[in-house]
């Protein structure tokens, strides 16, 4: 599924959009440059889902949860890892990602040196700059 958002406020729409669409236990790997959109796309989600509050970047706490009436939302932001391959089992990063009941959204997941078996959905979700200021092309892999 690909949309082209001209504002902050439509790519926070189609994360809602995106929202009901998921269930627990889906990973949603969020790529894409610095202020490409993902965080705006998660608050959208977190709306969508109905969660307790809307996300803000957890650049420096890199974990956020969030309940909504269908279990946990969690929120990663693994651009500050110092070592990806330390801090996996010190995050307890295996644990998180495969948890059945929790929706993930997880930034930079570049920055992980392995994946875990998982029996949810893993949804790549891939944003790029548009030819206007505000525009962006997300893609999403359902």
């Amino acid at each position: 599924m690909k949309e082209i958002t001209h504002s902050a406020q439509e790519t926070a729409a189609f994360g809602k959009k995106i929202a009901a669409q998921l269930e627990p236990g889906d990973l949603l790997l969020l790529k894409g440059d610095l202020g490409a959109g993902k965080t705006t796309f998660v608050q959208g989600v977190a709306e969508g889902l109905n969660a307790t509050k809307s996300p803000n970047s957890p650049s420096f706490t890199i974990l956020q949860e969030y309940n909504f009436p269908g279990g946990i939302f969690r929120h990663l932001d693994l651009y500050r890892l110092d070592n990806p391959e330390f801090d996996h089992d010190t995050l307890g990063l295996p644990e998180l990602f495969t948890d059945e009941q929790a929706i993930t959204a997880v930034e930079w997941p570049e920055r992980l040196k392995q994946m875990w078996k998982r029996k949810g959905r893993t949804i790549e979700v891939i944003f790029s700059y548009g030819s206007e200021t505000e525009q962006r092309e997300i893609v999403v892999g359902l």
